[in-house]
């Protein structure tokens, strides 16, 4: 950008590129839609380059378009986490923070860090985002949000981003005991008699289970694959076959009588629960988180 720039064209594509309409554009920015079109053809105009095509729908990003809004959008988005941090800097009476966990992390683990947590301090506000982990990084990467808590691996070339491990929590298999009573599951080689409800392929918990399994030359071969736990443990529940979990997930559902674990010989591959987090950029709300988490080990 040059010193000429007019920032103000930037929020206006970025409104634009989001809601793909000038009509909504206009209104949420309280402008004219002349204004909002006028605007728009100033920044094709100094870019050299046609950044949304009319439809009967509304307006289509090109790909110029979609090149611009990855960075800037990754711009705002660190201006906007510049300004939370300076208004947050010493204050715990404020603030929010914004967690990429996936969902069985988000509910069987870290839930019960942020009720905790909010008891303390009830002026921080969170926000949840349950992604892919690959996404998450992303995502904390472009400042989107402030923390990821996932289990490695978590890959980032970023040198400013730093891991912390908060725990480790174990791994079991488990059955519904009405649909398999006859089930006798003694080591590794008998799961391949049972249908397997498994964690999604590119999972962090699935790359290592099947790092495990390659190693006792067991090859897995699942009939159901979610990224949700919640729809795991109803699969499992309604009998399709013998699920994956963190322990922590059987030991929390109400019907846990329903659920026969699985135990081997052999111990399952553990997991590592990482606070993952940009420290250039922490606020005094979510260092105070981390080391809540650190602290209090719930959930182990």
């Amino acid at each position: 950008m040059n010193s000429n720039t007019d920032y103000n064209l930037y929020k206006i594509f970025l409104y634009l590129y989001e809601q793909k309409s000038i009509s909504k554009t206009a209104s949420m920015l309280y402008v004219s839609q002349p204004a909002i079109s006028y605007s728009l053809k100033e920044l094709e105009n100094q870019l050299g380059y046609t950044l949304f095509y009319r439809n009967s729908k509304g307006i289509e990003p090109t790909m110029e378009a979609k090149e611009l809004y990855s960075y800037i959008s990754t711009a705002f988005n660190i201006m906007k986490s510049g300004e939370e941090h300076i208004k947050n800097l010493n204050s715990l009476n404020i603030g929010s923070i914004k967690i990429g966990t996936p969902s069985h992390i988000g509910i069987y683990y870290l839930a019960e860090y942020i009720a905790d947590f909010r008891k303390v301090y009830p002026g921080i506000k969170f926000e949840i985002v349950s992604k892919s982990t690959a996404d998450m990084v992303d995502m904390l990467e472009t400042r989107k949000i402030d923390l990821i808590v996932d289990t490695l691996p978590i890959q980032t070339t970023k040198k400013s981003v730093k891991k912390i491990t908060l725990g480790t929590l174990q791994n079991c298999f488990a059955y519904n005991k009405a649909s398999f009573p006859q089930a006798k599951i003694e080591n590794v080689e008998d799961l391949k008699q049972f249908p397997l409800v498994l964690p999604s392929a590119t999972s962090s918990i699935r790359l290592k289970l099947n790092e495990f399994m390659e190693s006792k030359n067991v090859k897995l071969y699942p009939v159901f694959e979610s990224w949700t736990t919640e729809m795991m443990l109803e699969m499992v529940r309604r009998g399709v076959g013998v699920g994956y979990f963190i322990k922590n997930v059987i030991n929390t559902q109400e019907d846990q009588d329903n659920f026969e674990v699985v135990t081997f010989n052999d111990t399952l591959p553990q997991v590592d629960v990482c606070a993952v987090y940009i420290e250039d950029f922490t606020t005094k709300a979510l260092n105070k988180f981390i080391e809540f988490i650190k602290e209090n080990k719930v959930g182990e």
